[in-house]
């Protein structure tokens, strides 16, 4: 098939591997998720650890921080050895790695499965968004993106309760007989999709051709990106970390009130990423950045105001639409430009930025909590924040849309 760059396009892949290439997005979120229910029971099996205070919790968080570590040399290798090979070991390796705990009993060989399911996770986030930029023309492909982000959000929304009552059922062991689920979505992978070839590939969006040679590497865009994913991803997680917390001081003692609340405001990403699906065309990037910080602004105002329950959902909803309207933005803002040869580098860039900021989220808030003296007027701080980088993205809008100034996120085509 001719390049796109030629006079006809390459073939665009079906719906059939659209799905198989978002779904394993869940896997990535299975990191903290599953674990998260059942901390209380690793701390009870893992009492005698040395540092148990430090280490039991490490377990939830050492993957995400191996997301953050691999992802671009990840993506780096996956440009060179090819990204469906790739992917369909690491989701193979993934799954043996995640369900390991089932027989182990060491805590040195527990962290060590850990560190496995984190690795993969950086290979199966970083590969399947690549190849869903190989097999989709742009149009396509921000929908296909918009839908991972959505399916990541649901995934954590449901995994969470799944956990519990797996822990509940079978221990502190439970939980991680999901894991097995990477070698079920592996089979629409195997059946699905194939090893693109560079004549076979999309190339990066046209508001971006001739911009650089082809195959260079767009430094000043993806640093651009990746400056802005850091102070949105650190305000996409602080109410997820928080609101737990939020909850409590608001009076809330009863853990199934609280789990529902929680669950009430976190819907609000997966309706923010769905919703992106339908506003994209209509809106520039920049334009979508501003609405998107704008809300988060607002609801994080509403909570540092709130005093009730009731009245902190509201403005937390709003927070959360806003979150799941940047996921989607900012990932297809950053895969815009990337062509072939340097799609999967630039996508394993992205995805281990994002991973930081998520690392740093609740150390920023704690290190503002303390400076303020209280959860909500923390809450008031990072308001300031989202309004302040508003400003900032109208004063610097030429070097958030560079060449495609005025280009929508899906130039129709």
């Amino acid at each position: 098939m001719a390049s796109v760059t030629g006079v006809s396009t390459p073939q665009q892949a079906g719906t059939a591997t659209g799905l198989s290439l978002i779904l394993p997005v869940a896997l990535s979120t299975m990191g903290a998720v599953l674990l998260a229910p059942i901390v209380p029971k690793l701390f009870e099996q893992f009492h005698d650890v040395p540092n148990a205070n430090y280490w039991v919790p490490a377990l939830l968080s050492v993957p995400a921080l191996c997301i953050a570590l691999f992802s671009p040399f990840v993506g780096a290798l996956a440009d060179r050895i090819g990204r469906r090979r790739l992917l369909i070991a690491s989701m193979i390796i993934y799954s043996f790695c995640g369900m390991a705990p089932l027989v182990l009993d060491d805590f040195v060989a527990l962290f060590a499965s850990r560190i496995g399911v984190g690795i993969c996770e950086a290979v199966v986030m970083t590969c399947s968004t690549a190849l869903i930029g190989d097999c989709f023309a742009p149009a396509q492909r921000d929908r296909w993106l918009g839908s991972q982000a959505a399916t990541a959000a649901i995934t954590a929304f449901c995994m969470f309760p799944l956990a519990g009552k797996l822990g509940d059922l079978w221990g502190w062991r439970g939980p991680f007989l999901i894991y097995g689920s990477g070698l079920l979505f592996l089979i629409g992978i195997l059946l699905f999709t194939r090893e693109p070839k560079r004549s076979e590939a999309f190339g990066l969006d046209e508001s971006f051709a001739g911009s650089a040679p082809s195959g260079a590497f767009p430094w000043r865009h993806m640093l651009t990106v990746c400056i802005i994913t850091v102070v949105g991803g650190v305000l996409f997680y602080i109410l997820q970390f928080q609101m737990a917390s939020a909850m409590q001081a608001l009076g809330v003692k009863n853990a199934t009130n609280t789990g529902l609340l929680i669950s009430i405001a976190s819907l609000g990403v997966p309706v923010g990423a769905i919703t992106f699906g339908y506003i994209k065309r209509s809106l520039r990037i920049r334009s979508l950045l501003l609405l998107e910080f704008a809300m988060m602004a607002i609801g994080f105002y509403g909570m540092c105001k709130a005093t009730s329950p009731q009245v902190f959902i509201i403005p937390g909803i709003i927070n959360q639409i806003g979150a799941g309207l940047m996921l989607p933005t900012l990932l297809t803002w950053g895969m815009q430009p990337l062509s072939f040869e340097n799609r999967a580098r630039g996508t394993g860039i992205w995805q281990g930025t994002f991973a930081v900021a998520q690392f740093f989220s609740t150390l920023a808030f704690s290190f503002v909590m303390a400076r303020v003296s209280g959860l909500q007027p923390a809450f008031g701080v990072f308001a300031g924040v989202a309004a302040v980088s508003v400003v900032l993205i109208v004063l610097f809008s030429r070097f958030i849309t560079g060449r495609a100034d005025g280009a929508r996120v899906n130039p129709g085509h």
